[in-house]
């Protein structure tokens, strides 16, 4: 009967709550933890005076650094690699992902 009305069986309505449901516990669960950065609105002071903050902006910082440098480069401190501020510090793969994630945005 439900098939004659064009609606989806039962059990995909089933499926796709439970799935909402569970999307919704994992988010919840994970924004109870800190996070890196969280409370500290000035960021961190290196001896330069540069500003650091937490894991968002080095995250945002190797996309730039791998769309922006050749891969020669990513590992070495150059005049345009600071590796003091949040120079790469994963294995290759990772610093390749940060690229894709780069070249999506």
């Amino acid at each position: 009967m439900v098939r004659e009305r064009g609606l989806p069986p039962p059990l995909l309505w089933l499926q796709i709550a439970v799935l909402v449901c569970a999307s919704v516990v994992i988010r919840y669960s994970v924004s109870l933890y800190p996070h890196s950065g969280q409370g500290n609105a000035e960021g961190r002071t290196r001896e330069d005076g540069t500003r650091m903050f937490g894991d968002y902006e080095a995250q945002r910082h190797w996309m730039e650094l791998t769309i922006s440098l050749p891969a020669h480069d990513w590992y070495h401190a150059t005049k345009d690699n600071d590796l003091l501020y949040w120079g790469l510090d994963y294995p290759p793969l990772t610093a390749f992902h940060s690229r894709l994630c780069a070249a999506v945005m």
